[in-house]
């Protein structure tokens, strides 16, 4: 009986070392919903709203983080002691998973939330996976949203379009004809989606319906993607519009965009 009782303990302890000591989070089931926060992304915009705007102002772009959680932690001490003066707020361009699963989500926010700066971030292919459609509108909010900073206006959108068969409701061409209306208003108009419209994942009857709007609307400054995993910065349909697609944050680097009054200045930084 005493040995039952030593071994019994020896296996609780071992367990107890096993588990107190991870510091990633653990998930139960595979089709979990279970965020650690909510609405990300309209809190992120509040606090942008709270800053002053300036004619010239800087922010970072990261993307395809998934299973990316050591680069992604040191990426923001970096930003946290690098750029702690010299940007407003950080984009990330989707794919923040690799499956779609809870548990991703959940490990993403554990880093992101120690960064001092507001993420607005877009969905990713892969984070339509499984059920990471319903955990993306759960943690982050709607999938196409617009938001302003001073005198450029943002506008964020779904195009993902295979991973919802080519259906031909993403990216939501309606709607970002409307907001592309109003936000010309603006200085600068600046879009932020996972797919950049000249790839296959983008539904390619689309393509020139979206880079027409693009073109045509008064003052669009920067197109910004993620999904292919490394730096290319250039006008991909010679029609005046530049798209950023920013690397994985795999390969230790990122993205700094500085808007000087309509100038915009891009440059890819590594840590």
């Amino acid at each position: 009986m005493a040995t039952l009782r030593y071994v019994s303990f020896l296996i609780l302890l071992i367990f107890s070392l096993l588990f107190g000591s991870c510091k990633r989070n653990f998930q139960y089931a595979v089709l979990e919903v279970k965020p650690l926060a909510t609405d990300l992304n309209n809190k992120a915009i509040a606090h942008i709203n709270k800053l002053t705007p300036k004619d010239t102002f800087s922010f970072l772009v990261i993307s395809d983080t998934q299973i990316a959680y050591d680069e992604l932690e040191a990426f923001v001490k970096h930003a946290n002691s690098e750029h702690q003066d010299s940007i407003a707020f950080v984009l990330h361009g989707g794919d923040f998973t690799d499956y779609g699963a809870n548990f991703e989500y959940n490990l993403y926010y554990d880093d992101i939330r120690k960064l001092k700066f507001p993420v607005v971030g877009t969905i990713g292919n892969h984070d339509m996976l499984g059920n990471g459609r319903e955990i993306f509108r759960r943690y982050f909010g709607p999938e196409d949203f617009t938001f302003a900073f001073g005198n450029t206006a943002f506008i964020v959108f779904n195009s993902n379009s295979r991973e919802v068969a080519f259906d031909g409701t993403v990216p939501n061409i309606d709607w970002l004809k409307q907001c592309s209306e109003l936000a010309g208003q603006k200085k600068n108009v600046i879009y932020l989606s996972h797919i950049a419209p000249i790839s296959f994942d983008f539904d390619q009857r689309k393509t020139k319906e979206l880079t027409a709007l693009l073109a045509a609307t008064p003052n669009t400054r920067l197109s910004i993607h993620g999904h292919s995993h490394s730096f290319e910065y250039t006008e991909l349909f010679e029609d005046g519009v530049p798209y950023l697609v920013a690397p994985t944050l795999l390969k230790r680097s990122y993205v700094k965009v500085t808007v000087a009054d309509t100038a915009i200045i891009v440059k890819e930084l590594f840590y």
